[in-house]
């Protein structure tokens, strides 16, 4: 999945996410590492294992990574979003009728 829409999802509901850094960079778009959530290296489970402990033993990290994380509700809103696609629309138009 190029963006993940699990993620995303969790990510806007408050959970502390963590996510490997796959190379279709989809998480990496998402997940500032250490702010809103935590990346990970792909097939590396010690990491991954450290990651998750992490999270679950200091509060405090886990509340900041959550309270982050929810600011994806800002950034990915539905208006934004339609606004990108609207604006790359219309300068694809532009460019082919020159």
């Amino acid at each position: 999945e190029g963006m993940p829409n699990a993620l995303m999802e969790a990510m806007a509901m408050g959970m502390p996410c963590i996510s490997t850094d796959c190379p279709c960079g989809g998480p990496a778009m998402l997940i500032e590492n250490g702010v809103n959530g935590l990346l990970t290296s792909v097939g590396d489970s010690d990491e991954m294992a450290r990651a998750i402990e992490r999270v679950v033993t200091d509060e405090k990290f886990s509340k900041s990574l959550s309270i982050n994380a929810i600011k994806i509700r800002e950034s990915a809103r539905v208006d934004k979003i339609y606004a990108m696609w609207k604006e790359y629309a219309l300068q694809i138009i532009e460019e082919w009728v020159k």
